[in-house]
C-alpha cells in the first residue's frame, strides 16, 4: 500500500523547499563540536558517516547520494584516503557550493586524497551517466523527499551500485500506519522500518543490517537490551549511565536498539 501523502508531508513553514523537497541540512557536527557542543543528533551524524568511511574497501568508488555540504568528506580523507573515487550528488547548487568550500579546505590541510566530483542531480528523476559503485552512503536524507520520490530515489540508488556493493541508508524510524505526525518539522515525510526494508528490497539489495542511531528513553533503550542480552547487559548500561556524558552513551547505546530508536541506519548489499 503507497502511504497518503498529505499535504503537511508537501511543505513546511520556515523550511527550504526546491519543488516538494526540503533541502534542510544536518547539523554540522564538525563545527558544533569546535564550539564545544555534543548535540546528539550532531554525534549521530558523525557516527554514521564514521561507520562507512571505517568499512570502505581500498579502491572502491564511493557515491553520496544527497551529499549536502559534503560531511562525509572529512572522515572518508582520514579514514578511507585509498578509495579509488567519490562522486556526491544534490539537487541544491547552495549545497554543493559549501560542500566545494569544505573540499577547498580539506585540501589545503591535508592535499589531494581521491578524485571528487560534484554533480547537481534530482536523486528521484534521471540520474548522469556514472560508473558502477562499490559504496553508496545515503544519509539523513530520505525524509527530506516525498514517498514516492523517495523510493525511486532508492531505486536508482540500487541500480547504481555493482554486484556485492553496499549501501548505508539512515533515516528517522515512524511508528504507526500512515498518515503520520512529523518528528521533525523540516521533514517531508517520515518512514518506517517495514516501508523501508520494502523500498529497499524492490530496489534489488538485501538488508544486511540495521542498527539504531537515536535511542529512545533510557527506560525503552534497557528495556531492549534486557530482551535482547539480559539482565547483564541492563545493569552495564545503568553503570555507563552514572559516568558517560549522556550524548556519548546516547549514540553508542541506540545501535543495539533498532527496534525502538528513533533514527536508524541500514546496512544493505546488491546481490554480486
Amino acid at each position: 500500500m503507497t502511504p497518503e501523502l498529505t499535504e503537511q508531508h508537501r511543505t513546511r513553514p520556515g523550511t527550504p523547499m526546491i519543488g516538494v523537497y526540503s533541502t534542510n541540512q544536518m547539523d554540522d557536527f564538525y563545527g558544533a563540536l569546535a564550539n564545544g557542543e555534543a548535540k546528539p543528533s550532531g554525534l549521530m551524524n558523525l557516527m554514521q558517516h564514521l561507520i562507512a568511511a571505517e568499512r570502505c574497501p581500498e579502491g572502491a568508488n564511493v557515491l553520496d547520494v544527497c551529499c549536502g555540504r559534503g560531511l562525509a568528506l572529512p572522515l572518508l580523507h582520514r579514514y578511507a584516503p585509498n578509495i579509488a573515487r567519490y562522486v556526491g550528488l544534490d539537487i541544491s547548487p547552495d549545497n554543493l557550493d559549501e560542500a566545494r568550500t569544505r573540499l577547498e579546505t580539506l585540501r589545503r590541510h591535508y592535499g589531494t586524497a581521491f578524485p571528487i566530483d560534484f554533480l547537481q542531480c534530482d536523486v528521484s528523476e534521471s540520474w548522469p551517466e556514472l560508473p558502477p559503485f562499490d559504496v553508496a552512503i545515503y544519509t539523513s536524507a530520505l525524509e527530506h523527499l516525498p514517498y514516492e520520490l523517495g523510493v525511486k530515489s532508492l531505486a536508482a540508488t540500487g541500480a547504481a551500485l555493482a554486484g556485492g556493493g553496499v549501501l548505508y541508508l539512515s533515516t528517522p524510524q515512524a511508528f504507526g500506519p500512515p498518515p503520520r505526525p512529523l518528528q521533525y518539522r523540516v521533514h517531508v515525510y517520515e518512514w518506517s522500518r517495514e516501508e523501508v526494508e520494502r523500498a529497499v528490497a524492490d530496489a534489488g539489495l538485501v538488508v544486511e543490517d540495521v542498527m539504531g542511531l537515536l535511542p529512545p528513553s533510557a527506560d525503552e533503550v534497557a528495556a531492549e537490551l534486557e530482551e535482547r542480552f539480559g539482565s547483564g547487559a541492563v545493569d552495564w548500561y545503568r553503570h555507563l549511565a552514572a559516568r558517560v556524558p549522556t550524548a556519548l552513551l546516547d549514540t553508542v547505546s541506540s545501535v543495539s536498539v533498532a527496534n525502538r530508536a528513533t533514527e536508524l541506519l541500514f546496512v544493505c548489499r546488491r546481490p554480486a
